[in-house]
């Protein structure tokens, strides 16, 4: 009975509304003075020892926060539970940062604005969090850098932070057009949250270093600016028609249906209990203005006006914050939207066959097109769609240490991926004018959500025109 009255009145004070909003701001808004309590705090909730529970936030460590989002890592990433995970592991960092004195929100970094010059902000910088290194490098400088002091935990054991990113993030207004203004639907706007703005934040900014490991990239404090931003989107959206607040659809458990976009059999509830946050449910996250949330967004540079679809079932549309002249609402055709809606998604079948080396290999067929995949030892299907499978650990536990089964796999190779040289050809010499370029590793490639097969048979191809070239048969 305790228990129950526990839940029941955590439910009604997260459903309870706010009287003391906090304005989530955007970094480059920050003060100096505001960057360095910021970070002090962030260091200071790192140096507690974990509290190996998820309850309350006052006592949790940041490693507490890194642990558990390792151990969900394959069942709240795509996954219709992402957004609501996240969000409920974002109001618990907040919190736990307010425990350790910083009273000024979450930050968010505003990645639409910056999509190819974020790496020149004082950011990435020695005075706040450090310059980007080399690949597997430790920080070194900043105030989350070996010489600092600052280590964390990660897949091995407590150490320093590694960052080595690079490359173009999505911009605002790409964002706008191929995200807020069509999305009518929660999961038209999670949509693949593992090759979104979301993954290609994580991609981007992290490399194949810490915030490009899709288990432990909490590790890198970085983190918490990217996931505020992808949960600023997500609160846009819920801005510009009534019914956005509360949408919640999907799917959770582990299932073999083929199909675009769904991919589970077990569809989500907003009453479900959230993985790891003990007594939060998805509903308890949904509405931003309630006593448990409680917070708000400034408006940054890459706040841009773009026109909103039709709100569904002829509801009066919000108006959109960041418009500049008023509330703008598109009006879709109809008959166009009647037509999407009726049409049929493909059927499709999974079969599964024992492989080398404890491997698996997949076959799923949709619709018409057969596509053939490789899993790796120890991992097993998560789910399975008609572009591609994602897959988890065999066992729940490894996926507390272990992060190589891949979120997304792609059909098996069709073309010529590994090369093989030709008596003809020669090989460089380390003096040689020709030399091979540096290619993508599996990892590189797999955390990038890049094809796979088209990469390496492009690298088969330059590596024959460089033995070629070394073999006098090219001029």
């Amino acid at each position: 009975m305790q228990i129950l009255l526990s839940l029941a009145l955590l439910a009604i004070t997260a459903n309870a509304v706010c009287t003391k909003i906090t304005v989530r701001r955007e970094w480059g808004q920050l003060s100096a003075a505001d960057k360095n309590a910021y970070i002090a705090a962030v260091k200071k909730i790192t140096a507690r020892p974990m509290s190996n529970q998820y309850k309350d936030p006052t006592k949790m460590s940041t490693d507490d926060f890194s642990t558990t989002h390792a151990a969900n890592a394959h069942w709240a990433h795509a996954n219709a539970e992402f957004l609501v995970f996240h969000r409920a592991m974002l109001r618990l960092y907040e919190k736990a940062l307010e425990s350790a004195g910083w009273t000024g929100g979450l930050i968010y970094l505003d990645e639409g604005a910056v999509p190819t010059t974020w790496n020149k902000l004082d950011l990435f910088s020695k005075d706040y969090f450090g310059s980007l290194t080399r690949t597997q490098q430790c920080l070194t400088d900043g105030q989350f850098s070996k010489a600092s002091g600052f280590v964390d935990l990660g897949d091995n054991g407590r150490s320093c932070v590694t960052r080595c990113g690079s490359g173009t993030m999505w911009s605002a207004k790409y964002i706008a057009a191929n995200v807020l203004s069509t999305a009518t639907t929660y999961e038209q706007l999670r949509g693949d949250d593992t090759a979104n703005y979301h993954g290609t934040g994580h991609m981007v900014m992290g490399g194949n270093c810490d915030m490009g490991n899709p288990l432990w990239s909490p590790r890198d404090p970085l983190f918490y600016l990217h996931h505020t931003y992808v949960d600023k989107i997500y609160w846009k959206w819920q801005q510009l028609c009534p019914t956005y607040v509360t949408d919640y659809e999907g799917n959770l458990s582990a299932g073999k249906n083929p199909n675009p976009l769904l991919g589970n059999s077990r569809p989500v509830s907003p009453t479900l209990p959230l993985d790891s946050w003990v007594g939060l449910t998805a509903a308890d996250v949904f509405d931003t203005k309630n006593d448990f949330l409680c917070y708000t967004y400034s408006k940054s540079a890459g706040d841009i006006d773009y026109t909103a679809a039709k709100c569904p079932k002829g509801q009066t549309a919000n108006t959109n914050p960041w418009a500049t002249n008023g509330t703008k609402t598109r009006r879709q055709d109809e008959t166009r939207l009647a037509k999407r809606a009726a049409t049929k998604l493909p059927s499709g079948s999974v079969t599964v066959a024992e492989g080398i080396n404890g491997t698996s290999q997949v076959q799923v067929t949709c619709a018409s097109k057969t596509s053939n995949y490789i899993i790796p030892a120890g991992c097993v299907i998560h789910k399975s769609f008609c572009s591609h499978i994602s897959v988890k650990p065999a066992n729940s536990e490894v996926a507390k240490k272990d992060s190589h089964c891949p979120m997304v796999i792609r059909p098996a190779c069709e073309k010529e991926t590994d090369y093989v040289r030709a008596d003809n050809l020669k090989a460089p010499e380390p003096t040689s004018v020709y030399q091979y370029p540096t290619f993508l590793t599996d990892k590189q490639i797999r955390v990038r959500n890049m094809d796979h097969c088209g990469v390496r048979a492009s690298d088969v191809n330059v590596m024959r025109l460089v033995d070629e070239l070394n073999a006098g048969l090219r001029v």
